[in-house]
């Protein structure tokens, strides 16, 4: 088995949306938290959000598809998502978790199964993702499907269209499991959340494997300070803390006051969108929120990829980390920056503590 979710990262920037071939009648804002791009050629779906202009320039989230197989193309042009269900019956007789209407019959949906069953999946399907299977519709790891079906509200935009060149800017993604053999087969998708997915306990295994060759464990100073209790709001590392750190680590030297600090933050895009447009500086950083910036840092500043993606499955809060950290959170739990407390839990919504960002940044050092 191979877990990579591969994401190649790059600086983008608005006129982005305008390279050959994808249609942009909705680069402008229109109320929705997303704009989703389908890109038939590559076999890859990019997820877009609102910069501060209302502009959906930001790429966050890369999936891998399928869609359709010769004779059934799925059509190019431009949509609004419209329905939903959590399970659908397929014309070919087979069904569909999370499916999320595109246009008519054309629907974004998991990788088929028998029958609807979660331990049903037709496996063969799975393996055949990122290359055209379908009779039209759009298909999906299970998670992805989910996620688009959660996430992604009636009205939201999506382009289909092709380019053979550039599969987007988060590259396209590889399945969660490379290949899933014969004798691997359990009938799940291996990215299902439910508890009782075999693969949770199969993929753990690997990546425990993966920690023996990964960062040093930490001290036990480090493993006190991780698993502080809750902390008040005014003991937290706050943004304007958190945004002198990362300046100091870029070594650009030049600022002499974490107001500027802030500033040289803002310009590079190491603060989410909302936080960026009147936020308080002074205000606390939860974990998530903290990593989510060291991540920006990473892969926007240094404009490094993140090839490997831990699982927050492991974690019994891991489902409490918020949609838009997620993928952030995967990448400081594959690169063994957070690691939990022993009780197995990351406390992605409590305060950040001045330790902690020291523990977290003298990790960071060490990739």
């Amino acid at each position: 088995m191979k877990r990579i979710a591969s994401l190649f990262l790059a600086l983008i920037s608005a006129g982005l949306l305008l390279c050959s071939g994808v249609h942009t009648a909705w680069a402008a804002g229109g109320g929705k938290p997303y704009y989703i791009m389908v890109n038939r050629a590559q076999s890859t779906v990019t997820v877009y959000e609102q910069d501060g202009e209302g502009n959906y320039t930001v790429p966050v989230k890369a999936m891998i598809c399928s869609t359709g197989r010769k004779g059934h193309a799925t059509p190019t042009g431009d949509f609004t998502i419209g329905g939903r269900w959590t399970w659908l019956h397929m014309i070919d007789g087979s069904y569909g978790q999370y499916a999320t209407q595109i246009k008519g019959n054309i629907l974004f949906h998991s990788v088929c199964y028998t029958k609807k069953d979660p331990s049903a999946l037709m496996t063969e399907e799975y393996n055949g993702l990122g290359e055209p299977a379908s009779l039209g519709c759009v298909r999906l790891q299970t998670a992805d499907a989910k996620w688009i079906y959660d996430n992604c509200a009636r009205g939201t935009k999506v382009t289909i269209y092709d380019d053979a060149e550039d599969p987007g800017p988060l590259g396209k993604p590889d399945r969660l499991v490379d290949h899933i053999s014969e004798e691997e087969a359990n009938g799940w998708d291996p990215t299902d959340p439910r508890e009782e997915n075999p693969w949770h306990e199969l993929l753990s295994g690997e990546e425990s494997e993966a920690e023996e060759a990964g960062p040093p464990v930490p001290g036990p100073e480090d493993s006190e300070a991780e698993e502080a209790a809750p902390l008040p709001a005014g003991q937290a590392v706050s943004y304007a803390m958190m945004a002198q750190a990362l300046y100091e680590l870029s070594g650009e030297g030049g600022l002499t006051n974490a107001g500027s600090a802030v500033r040289w933050a803002v310009d590079r895009r190491l603060l989410d969108d909302g936080a960026a447009q009147g936020f308080d500086p002074a205000g606390p950083m939860t974990r998530q929120a903290l990593v989510s910036m060291l991540y920006r840092y990473e892969t926007r500043y240094r404009g490094r990829d993140v090839r490997e993606l831990g699982s927050l499955s492991r974690f019994s809060d891991g489902a409490g980390v918020h949609p838009s950290a997620r993928e952030a959170m995967r990448w400081a739990v594959g690169a063994g920056l957070i690691q939990g407390t022993s009780e197995n839990t990351l406390h992605p919504g409590d305060y950040a503590s001045p330790d902690q960002l020291d523990i977290i940044l003298a990790r960071y050092s060490q990739l």
